[in-house]
């Protein structure tokens, strides 16, 4: 007869000790009348008895048994398990014995200065009153110091420890040592002839420690983007040709201090290899002609890993919109025995036709699903596209309404339906509504109050709206506007704006207009649309300075009617990093009222990313405004003059321009007033970078270029005025924040060296 059985699991280990070590497999041992568990304080008996395999009324073998202990210690809940036969009543009684693991009453941290307890708690997987699991404490602990890593500390130290308390349970104390944080001192690359330093470097996220280091965050060691930078650096040089370039495992050093840590990086280049020849095989849908139209390497081109994925890209595409929704592209690299040169194999799948299903917009709580969908090019039950799918994510992009990057399109078959295709956009809704209060000073106006409401996104159907108010000690401005973007669900734009304008800037006189206009839009071609704005406006000048000014040209009613042509495909409306802008619109004043002139305008801009978040933005505009068959003089308020914080930033206002000097009677004193020009133009260039991306802060560096000329460009004086400066922009939750220096290049006596300025909004 055996009398008890014993199957004692190690608390730390897995190791088995049987009492009885005679048991073969399969022997059986008797049967079992009831099951018992004992020793259990937290943990249900019927939790335990539901994992085992036996049941009363079974008999018991000892593999049986075996299998039984091993699910109960599986549960990880316990410290020991002990099973014992007992009879009572010539009943066999299954005793099961446990001894359970402590509780984890309080978690614990000593010596973390720099990271809150509370930040380190929510990395945890243990939790208090949780039961003890040292494997999962272990797992803890690594996790721990993955965060201090990636807060820069890459040498703190963490281990912990178990203290019973008097309640019977465990404070589990982790023992944190920070050290100060790791810095990046130097960067080295051995082996690297083809490219500098300087440009490796600037393709990795991990940098070096800098002045300004502590703004962009610059210097910090985070070994998971370390690891990151090693692949984009190898894609750097596949891009570049170097197929069999080779990067060796970095080599870190901290210094004694623990402050420091230097990085050296042996690059084994290898050769460059071209583009021998290009073939293409599988499944053909196309010519080899109009597949290597799409394409853009060529043979005897430097082979480019970057250009290569561009070509699968446009190749896949060519596929999709024939409906091939799982084309595959699959490319083969052979290179050619004893040459540096590589030819390239494309192979075609094109996989079955497929439909798009139901199109579901998520994670929009403020915006309007139609707002969302009426920028799409695909509808439901039409042919898969793939350039139409990419085109309906640029355009919801464009909107501006939504976070960088979190514009995403899924596809997802349906169960049962392997040839349809529902789209899921996901999507993140930003800060849409701007409430700016800022007063603050500027070279040309002194101090100022400014406050704006606006609402790009107004009740969530793509509508704006805005309430602007511009105090200054000579200039006061007024504006509310409202465009509706699709009206009654149309294609028609719709929009109106009330204003009133006091402008005490202007040399020669101050001025007040007030007015309002309404305008209607219509797309005619692709991100292209036409519009037509009515305005009435009344103008009242006083204070007359120079006496050349006719009080009757100025004064009056005018009512204009404009006609724009407008092309857009920036990549984002508020905050644009690629694309291209231009507008063509003339506008012709007289239909009734005082005033009767023509102005005609034409205006280009162009976003470009220079190299990873450097935006190159560039604007050219001109303008032109001419007498009519009226003999009534054009306005001094209608004409052009330059400077400022919106055109040269170099110059006060009213700086460039057309200039009368009057000389007064006794001979000796002068004044000069700019007269206005009839024709503008205007250059400008920037380089735009973030500063600190998190805190949307951007510096710039600016460059511009223009003139007013008094009647019309004469070709053979266009002389343009210049200046240079720098900025920062804040994109912040009330809006976007300049701080401006503006230099002008070869100033007149007259012209101040430096201007200031802070304005809100965007220049361009």
């Amino acid at each position: 007869m055996i009398k008890y059985i014993v199957f004692l699991l190690l608390v730390f280990g897995q190791s088995y000790l049987y009492a009885d070590t005679s048991l073969g497999n399969h022997k059986a041992l008797f049967k079992v009348d009831e099951i018992r568990v004992e020793g259990n304080k937290k943990v249900e008996a019927e939790a335990i008895v539901e994992k085992m395999q036996i049941k009363p009324g079974m008999m018991l073998d000892n593999y049986t048994l075996r299998n039984d202990l091993k699910k109960i210690y599986s549960m990880k809940y316990f410290k020991t398990v002990e099973v014992h036969k007992k009879v009572e009543n010539s009943k066999n009684i299954l005793i099961v014995k446990i001894q359970e693991k402590p509780i984890i009453s309080k978690i614990i941290f000593e010596g973390n200065d720099e990271v809150s307890s509370d930040d380190l708690k929510e990395q945890l997987k243990t939790k208090e009153y949780n039961i003890l699991d040292v494997n999962t404490i272990k797992s803890d602990v690594v996790t721990l110091q993955g965060f201090y890593e990636e807060k820069g500390f890459y040498v703190a130290n963490i281990s912990y420890d178990l203290i019973e308390n008097e309640f019977g349970g465990l404070d589990l104390v982790f023992k944190v040592k920070e050290f100060d944080k790791v810095r990046v001192k130097k960067i080295l690359f051995l082996g690297n002839h083809e490219i500098k330093d300087e440009e490796l470097k600037s393709f990795m996220h991990t940098q070096e420690e800098t002045l300004f280091s502590g703004l962009s965050g610059s210097g910090n060691f985070k070994e998971f983007y370390f690891k990151t930078d090693i692949e984009k650096l190898k894609y750097l040089y596949k891009t570049r040709g170097f197929l069999q370039v080779n990067i060796g495992n970095p080599i870190i050093t901290v210094s004694e201090d623990k402050k420091w840590i230097f990085i050296t990086v042996e690059v084994k280049e290898g050769p460059k290899f071209n583009v021998n020849d290009i073939y293409f095989n599988g499944e053909l849908l196309f010519t080899e002609s109009e597949m290597r139209e799409k394409i853009e390497l060529r043979s005897s081109d430097v082979y480019s890993e970057e250009t290569l994925r561009k070509d699968i890209q446009s190749l896949t595409e060519m596929y999709q919109d024939k409906g091939y929704a799982f084309a595959n592209v699959l490319r083969r690299l052979e290179i050619v025995p004893g040459e540096n040169k590589v030819d390239i194999h494309y192979s075609f799948e094109k996989g079955k036709i497929a439909y798009f299903g139901k199109i579901i917009v998520k994670g929009n709580t403020k915006t309007r699903d139609k707002v969302v969908r009426r920028e799409l090019r695909i509808h439901e039950g039409m042919k898969y596209s793939g350039s139409l799918l990419r085109k309906s994510k640029e355009n919801v992009n464009r909107l501006g309404f939504f976070e960088p990057g979190s514009v995403i399109f899924n596809t997802v078959s349906p169960r049962g339906k392997d040839n349809v295709l529902n789209v899921e956009i996901s999507v993140k809704e930003r800060q849409t509504g701007q409430i700016s209060l800022g007063a603050g000073y500027s070279t040309a106006t002194k101090g100022f109050f400014q406050a704006s409401i606006a609402q790009n996104n107004f009740r969530g159907l793509g509508q704006n709206l805005n309430l602007n108010v511009s105090l200054s000690e000579d200039q006061k401005t007024y504006n509310l506007g409202f465009t509706e973007p699709y009206f009654m669900d149309t294609k028609w734009t719709a929009g109106a704006d009330i204003y009133k304008t006091q402008n005490g800037l202007i040399s020669s006189f101050s001025s007040e207009k007030y007015g309002g206009n309404i305008r209607v839009g219509y797309p005619i071609f692709e991100y292209t649309r036409f519009f037509v704005t009515l305005r009435h406006e009344v103008t009242d000048i006083s204070k007359v300075r120079n006496p050349t000014v006719d009080v009757d040209d100025e004064n009056g009613a005018t009512a204009s009617l404009k006609t724009t042509l407008r092309y857009d495909k920036r990549n984002n409306i508020f905050e644009p990093t690629d694309g291209y802008y231009g507008s063509i619109s003339l506008e012709n004043a007289g239909f009734y009222g005082d005033q009767h002139w023509l102005k005609g305008s034409v205006e280009g801009r162009l976003y470009r990313p220079v190299y990873k978040d450097l935006i190159f933005r560039s604007r050219v505009k001109v303008e032109q405004i001419m007498k009519t068959l009226s003999t009534k003089n054009i306005p001094r308020t209608e004409e052009f003059q330059m400077g400022g914080s919106r055109n040269m930033r170099g110059y006060n206002y009213e700086d460039i321009g057309p200039q009368v000097y009057l000389q007064e009677v006794d001979g000796e004193n002068f004044e000069y007033f700019n007269t206005g020009g009839r024709f503008s133009f205007l250059s400008q260039f920037e380089l735009e970078h973030p500063l600190i991306k998190e805190a949307g802060l951007k510096w710039v560096v600016f460059f511009d270029a223009g003139n007013v000329f008094e009647e019309e460009l004469d070709p053979d004086n266009f002389i343009l005025r210049k200046d240079y400066g720098f900025g920062f922009r804040w994109f912040s939750p009330i809006g976007v924040l300049r701080f401006e220096f503006g230099y002008p290049i070869d100033p007149t006596d007259e012209e101040d060296g430096q201007q200031f300025h802070f304005d809100i909004g965007q220049l361009f």
